[in-house]
């Protein structure tokens, strides 16, 4: 009787053992499972990732490139801006500025043009030093035929002496300053046209 007792205690504590035993093992494969599936999903996250990672600094090589082009453009445009500056710069020297010296006959008159482009006013600075008396106007291009046929002229500026030193403001157009000789005899002079655009 007795080694039938022992015989079924032995048996529920094999049973009990295999019990924990099976609980131990699932709880662990469930564990294992889960974590299997965890690590799955994160090394698909980590793909991705990585894949953004390379897409992304495609991008940045791209987008850098494009910067790089975009630079070299405008430093061109930039170069090109500035030589169009000093073409303007220059053809508003070569329009508005003149010296030089010459010889000017009795009742003869010299003639130097000044040109005020559209969008533009300009102040003519004018400086003449002759032998003797000269006459000095300002006139635009309808009342210098008018001066040369003779008939009746206005003028933007007049003045007369040896020596003169004037400035005459005006519009957009193009401007002949008339240096006269009202003598009798032949004289020397020389003369500085200096023209501001604004």
């Amino acid at each position: 009787m007795k080694s039938v007792r022992t015989y079924l205690i032995s048996l529920i504590i094999l049973a009990v053992a295999v019990s924990i035993f099976t609980v131990l093992w699932l709880t662990t494969y469930f564990n294992y499972a889960s974590c299997e599936t965890n690590y799955e999903n994160l090394q698909m996250q980590y793909n991705m990732l990585e894949s953004n990672y390379t897409t992304i600094k495609e991008n940045y090589g791209t987008l850098q490139n494009q910067y790089q082009t975009l630079q070299n453009q405008y430093s061109n445009l930039q170069s090109q801006y500035n030589n169009l500056n000093n073409t303007y710069s220059n053809i508003l020297t070569f329009l508005g500025h003149w010296s030089g010296s010459d010889t000017l006959p009795a009742d003869y008159f010299e003639h130097l043009w000044v040109v005020v482009p559209n969008g533009f006013s300009g102040t003519i600075y004018i400086t003449v030093s002759a032998s003797s008396n000269v006459v000095v106007y300002v006139l635009d291009l309808y009342n210098l035929i008018q001066f040369a046929e003779g008939y009746s002229y206005t003028y933007y500026l007049y003045d007369q002496g040896t020596y003169i030193k004037d400035q005459v403001s005006v519009g957009p157009g193009l401007y002949v300053i008339i240096v006269v000789n009202p003598g009798s005899t032949t004289i020397s002079f020389s003369y500085s046209i200096t023209t501001t655009y604004t």
